[in-house]
């Protein structure tokens, strides 16, 4: 079972592991994995549509209710700090690239997510049109609102608290 995103760059896919649970939880709370399914199904187009007069703010680009949907509460709090100090400062604090893609410019990129032994971590393997691979751990919170991303762990530097964390000078 490999459900998949029809656009023509992106591919989304997810391992049979990735499957929803069976039984009234699912319909109260969606899993983890089909949490972050959503998000890049709902995130796609920045990975397919080139033209920047068409594209719209990334997920830590819109407002708090907005990044209420995926995000904990602690991490929109540190993303809203650090959209305040850009404001305040006029230069790039600690977020300068699309948390997500884990790169600036998502064009061309696919996705493979799966799920891992901890049901609150969620793998995401990326593939970028340049050869490169990113490994993203998505570490997700059970919440009032259902599960939520409390941090993204990335392979190649600091997970997205860690940086958002830093004191910008």
């Amino acid at each position: 079972m490999r459900p998949s995103i029809a656009a023509p760059a992106l591919v989304l896919v997810m391992t049979p592991m990735a499957a929803l649970p069976c039984g009234a939880q699912q319909a109260k709370s969606p899993a983890p994995i089909a949490v972050i399914t959503k998000l890049y199904q709902e995130f796609a187009g920045e990975a397919v549509i080139e033209n920047t007069d068409l594209s719209t703010p990334d997920l830590f680009g819109r407002s708090r209710t907005a990044m209420a949907r995926y995000l904990d509460d602690r991490l929109i709090a540190l993303v809203m700090a650090d959209r305040a100090c850009t404001e305040r400062t006029k230069e790039i604090c600690n977020l300068d690239f699309m948390p997500i893609w884990d790169a600036q410019d998502a064009t061309g990129a696919t996705v493979e997510l799966s799920a891992t032994k901890d049901p609150a971590r969620v793998l995401a393997v990326l593939r970028f049109s340049d050869k490169t691979i990113s490994r993203l751990t998505y570490v997700l919170m059970q919440t009032p609102g259902g599960w939520r991303i409390h941090d993204i762990e990335y392979d190649k530097h600091a997970s997205l608290v860690r940086m958002l964390e830093t004191k910008v000078q």
